[in-house]
């Protein structure tokens, strides 16, 4: 039945809508699709359940199904390819919207549909793949004919189930791919570790212990950026924004002076949250910036109300729409099983939007070794060995991490793989995921390139690189809430770390008139192994509970390609 059948609905729609609009609704048919609820996320066993009120906010994505994912993934392969005439020509969200998305009529018909029961929605996009609704709990309710209760997590905010089985309504069946964020494993995400106070040695010139910027300069080899002008813009996903005067302390300490610029998503809120949230914003700010002077700005994407899932696939479509940064840094996983289908999928669609457009995306790989965030006690351990999701996505870089040690100059001297989870300090995320199909960039002649050290012949391996990540081997930064100078560590620091030393790259291919690296592993897996990175043999990601994988020659499901020498691999990416 038409959401505007009924002469009730019918009159509602008259007040509320354009006569566009009304027309899409009576006139527009649009194709089938499959819609996908979050069935796979039911509230975890034995969890106390306390019932949402109706006037509880809400918030959660429509998800619409591409017109042409297959011509989309082709394209990422040949726009990524130096060997193509197409090398760097990449798309504007129109031309990705053109090309590939669900269409305009679709689209508006969906956004008229969801005006029409009520709902607040979100600006409009180019892409015309995701669309999030927001209202309170009991118009999702009614909408959605199912009810909602929350549950407590391990430092990780309110989770959120439905108490029973969801149903789509009418109008979106055939219409919509699927809806995210009506369930939810976790409020808020960051992948850091703190170092206790009696557990801090000096490892670096920084203030509190850890490495200062010049430090993580001198070891990665990152050379100052060829351009004088500074070009590169840095994106960064958060759930909470930052206290200013960390930055300014930060920033004096170390002569630092990039401006940061926060944008609220969907109208949310950027203020600090006061917790983990916040020393996670400023650790971001801190190791990009660190690791390139002279970036010409940073934008904080901030989404402190929506559950984890919800937020992500925001931000990514923000993100894509702006299409200002063509870096983008996310420290925050959950293990892929904790975020489900509906919410991986749809970060799949806004990631594939993103390499069109060039915009390279580097994601942590996770704290909780080879058994991912369970473990760490978001849900209990179901057993098995778990990768993090979106570090596990084919369309990011997965940055593993490392225990790194420098000479009395700093310079590199060795790096084994971060695994102190014996002493509670957590291990670099790694290994096979449970979703993702192998993608091309990992197969050489039909080969795995996971294979030689245990890893997958038939699933995506991660992490595909790395960098320091351990906190005994932490990164120093000011935070207020912590009481000062501390060494953070976790993957965390590896992801800004290395959209740092990608935007020293892309800056010096602007000034040689080249176009921006864009989607990174076509050309990362193609050259490798390069003498341009420090190959990780030793350690393995192993826990108390599961066996991981070991570190290897090569390529491994550990620290993957292994971390960087930026001077060296400059020459080689800027001809």
């Amino acid at each position: 039945m038409s959401v505007c059948s009924s002469s009730t609905a019918r009159r509602a729609c008259r007040a509320a809508l354009p006569l566009a609009a009304l027309l899409a609704l009576a006139a527009f048919r649009p194709a089938q699709a499959a819609s996908v609820f979050e069935t796979d996320l039911p509230a975890p066993a034995g969890a106390a359940l306390t019932a949402l009120p109706d006037s509880a906010h809400l918030s959660a994505v429509l998800v619409l199904p591409m017109r042409d994912a297959s011509g989309a993934q082709a394209f990422i392969a040949d726009v990524s390819n130096p060997a193509s005439p197409n090398f760097g020509h990449y798309l504007s969200p129109a031309e990705f919207g053109a090309r590939f998305g669900a269409g305009q009529k679709t689209y508006e018909f969906v956004r008229a549909w969801a005006l029409a029961n009520g709902f607040s929605v979100s600006p409009r996009t180019d892409a015309h793949t995701m669309l999030t609704i927001s209202g309170n709990a009991g118009l999702f309710s009614r909408i959605f004919a199912t009810r909602f209760a929350t549950f407590e997590t391990n430092g990780h905010g309110l989770g959120r189930a439905m108490l029973g089985t969801p149903r789509l309504p009418a109008a979106l069946r055939g219409v919509i791919q699927g809806v995210v964020g009506l369930a939810s494993r976790a409020q808020y995400a960051p992948l850091l570790h703190i170092l206790p106070p009696g557990q801090r040695v000096q490892v670096g010139t920084g203030l509190g212990g850890g490495y200062a910027p010049s430090d993580l300069r001198t070891a990665y080899d990152v050379p100052a950026q060829a351009n004088a002008t500074p070009t590169e813009t840095v994106a960064l996903f958060e759930q909470g924004g930052y206290l200013p005067s960390d930055i300014t302390t930060y920033n004096t300490q170390y002569g630092l002076n990039v401006p940061v610029t926060s944008i609220g998503v969907n109208g949310s809120s950027t203020a600090p949250t006061g917790n983990t949230v916040e020393v996670e914003a400023a650790l971001d700010i801190d190791a990009v910036e660190g690791m390139n002077p002279d970036v010409k700005q940073i934008l904080m994407y901030v989404d402190t109300a929506s559950s984890f899932s919800t937020a992500l696939v925001d931000t990514l479509t923000q993100i894509a729409q702006d299409d200002t940064a063509k870096i983008v840094s996310i420290s925050y996983g959950l293990d892929e099983k904790s975020q489900g289908q509906a919410a991986v999928t749809a970060e799949n669609t806004v990631l594939m939007q993103l390499a069109t457009q060039g915009q390279t995306v580097f994601v942590s790989s996770g704290d909780g070794g080879a058994s991912g965030n369970q473990i760490l006690g978001i849900i209990p351990l179901r057993g098995g060995q778990n990768v993090e999701d979106p570090g596990a996505q084919p369309y990011v870089t997965s940055v593993g991490g490392t225990t790194l040690t420098v000479s009395s100059n700093e310079d590199w001297l060795s790096e084994v793989t971060w695994n102190k989870f014996s002493a509670g300090e957590g291990a670099t995320g790694g290994g096979v995921s449970a979703y993702w199909a192998i993608p091309a960039f990992q197969l050489k002649n039909g080969v795995s390139v996971g294979t030689a050290n245990g890893g997958s012949a038939t699933n995506r391996n991660v992490p595909d690189v790395a960098a320091d990540a351990d906190p005994t081997t932490g990164y120093s930064i000011y935070s207020a809430y912590e009481g000062g100078w501390i060494p953070i560590g976790g993957t965390s620091l590896a992801s800004p770390l290395w959209a740092g030393m990608a935007s020293v790259v892309n800056a010096d291919r602007v000034a040689k008139g080249l176009p921006r690296i864009g989607y990174l592993n076509t050309r990362l897996y193609a050259k490798s192994p390069l003498p341009a990175f420090h190959d990780i043999v030793s350690g393995n990601n192993s826990t108390t509970r599961v066996t991981g994988y070991t570190a290897g020659t090569g390529y491994d499901d550990v620290t993957g390609w292994g971390s960087l020498d930026l001077g060296k691999l400059l020459p080689l990416v800027t001809r």
